[in-house]
């Protein structure tokens, strides 16, 4: 399996449209979230845009940073990813990468 981390997805992701309204709901601002869970801003925009695909640490110091359950994300986190890794033709995209992001994001 190639490293899929810093390359775009070829659809937008749900987990993307979930996160962002976590964010909105808990009132942190792009540039604080980003600091606080340790990737770029450009990296927090591709994830909450639906263009990248989260690894699984992410999504619990997301949960955390923003008082979600991290429980209830995580089910929509696995969720998609067996979605995504079933490939194309099958429902979904690239596979997603369970590495975390790399520091600065993109």
């Amino acid at each position: 399996m190639s490293d899929t981390r810093n390359r775009p997805l070829t659809g937008p992701t749900h987990i993307g449209v979930v996160l962002e309204r976590v964010r909105r709901q808990a009132g942190i601002q792009h540039e604080i979230l980003a600091h606080r869970t340790g990737v770029g801003v450009d990296y927090l925009a591709g994830v909450l845009g639906g263009t990248r695909f989260p690894p699984r640490r992410f999504i619990l110091l997301y949960a955390r940073t923003c008082g979600a359950d991290p429980q209830v994300l995580l089910r929509i986190w696995e969720d998609e990813h067996e979605r995504l890794s079933a490939g194309p033709g099958q429902g979904g995209g690239e596979r997603p990468s369970p590495d975390r992001p790399s520091p600065g994001g993109g």
